[in-house]
């Protein structure tokens, strides 16, 4: 099928694959209001993992989600079971946001008319709307590349561009009452939602290399508590409450929770809403922070900021420097982690009041 000389019937059933990481699927937030400004009487399903279902029902973008989990049986039969699901719901249009061959496979399997996305991962021969990945594309921002798509789809639906130049917008408006949970929830823990609030999350899912060493974190906690009359919370998955906990047994005072775990991840947004600052390692917090609106200072080392920095208005960054860095190594091979220590507490601290006292 091919759409070079005539457009195609707008969809009423739309598709779209979403990414599998937390802090893209935060990029790719403005390309999916794009798609909802396009066609705003389709019907849209998202199609994304389990575990960002829920967040994706608070955006309220979508129609519908489809969600899998790790056991719908990995790459080789995964496909053929999302086929039989896709099938049922009868989609004219596939937008995959997810670069991945799978998700081209299981979309033409599905036999989904019209498929879209970037032609990469070999995946070119299943699509049949497939977006120019253009030198320009790779040098933007990443929410940029997201809006390629979307505006390659308004061409080819020949759908007026949104008038005047506004910002990709990354935010995710909390209704009252979650804002409420995440109230009760420092209220169980004995904080004051009223007073200045430290949201600390020292975690990095996918990368060891990105974490701005635990006794840094701990010196940093205790200068909040010590000289603002912080309070702190830990933010985190499950796998990183131990973590938290080493941090914690290495500070001076003992004011601090650790929700690492206990918060999922729309409360862990209403605490970061109210919180005073969000200070995180490079890593899917530093962006659900920005989508919240919190004022959030992501620590850079063996990656760069350029275009995965979190993207929002309260959004600031501070890099570690070494010879050896960028390195984007999982673990640091050099001894000492020389990038992440060059940040000392102090200088993320001096940074903290910077941001959140206002000039006089």
């Amino acid at each position: 099928m091919s759409f070079s000389l005539a457009p195609p019937g707008k969809p009423s059933r739309i598709l779209v694959r979403g990414t599998n990481w937390l802090g893209d699927t935060v990029m790719s937030l403005p390309a999916i209001k794009e798609i909802r400004r396009l066609f705003p009487s389709a019907y849209i399903t998202l199609w994304a993992p389990a575990s960002l279902a829920a967040l994706w029902e608070v955006t309220g973008i979508a129609d519908d989600i489809i969600s899998f989990d790790n056991n719908s049986g990995g790459p080789w039969r995964r496909p053929y079971r999302m086929r039989k699901r896709l099938v049922s719901k009868d989609f004219d249009l596939v937008v995959l946001f997810q670069n991945a061959f799978e998700s081209a496979f299981t979309a033409w399997l599905a036999r989904i008319p019209m498929r879209a996305g970037y032609p990469t991962d070999m995946r070119g021969l299943l699509l049949n709307i497939k977006v120019p990945l253009t030198q320009e594309i790779r040098r933007k921002h990443q929410v940029f590349y997201y809006l390629a798509i979307t505006d390659f789809l308004a061409k080819v639906f020949q759908i007026p561009a949104s008038p005047g130049t506004r910002p990709a917008d990354c935010s995710i408006p909390l209704r009252e009452e979650l804002l409420n949970s995440g109230k009760n929830e420092l209220l169980s823990r004995r904080l004051d939602p009223e007073l200045p609030l430290f949201c600390l999350c020292p975690g990095s899912v996918n990368s060891d290399a990105k974490r701005w060493p635990v006794d840094y974190f701990a010196e940093l906690a205790d200068l909040l508590i010590a000289h603002v009359g912080g309070q702190v919370v830990f933010l985190g998955t499950a796998q990183e409450h131990a973590l938290i906990e080493t941090i914690r047994s290495l500070m001076q005072n003992r004011g601090s929770v650790n929700l690492a775990g206990t918060a999922d991840v729309v409360t862990a947004m209403a605490v970061m809403k109210l919180s005073t600052a969000v200070i995180s390692n490079d890593t899917g917090s530093a962006h659900l922070a920005a989508a919240a609106c919190a004022p959030v200072l992501t620590i850079f080392g063996p990656t760069s900021p350029g275009a995965t920095a979190p993207y929002g208005p309260h959004s600031y960054t501070i890099q570690g420097e070494a010879p050896c860095a960028p390195c984007r190594h999982f673990r640091c091979p050099v001894p000492g982690q020389p990038c992440m220590r060059s940040v000392e507490p102090g200088t993320v601290f001096r940074k903290i009041q910077g941001i959140t006292i206002p000039d006089p």
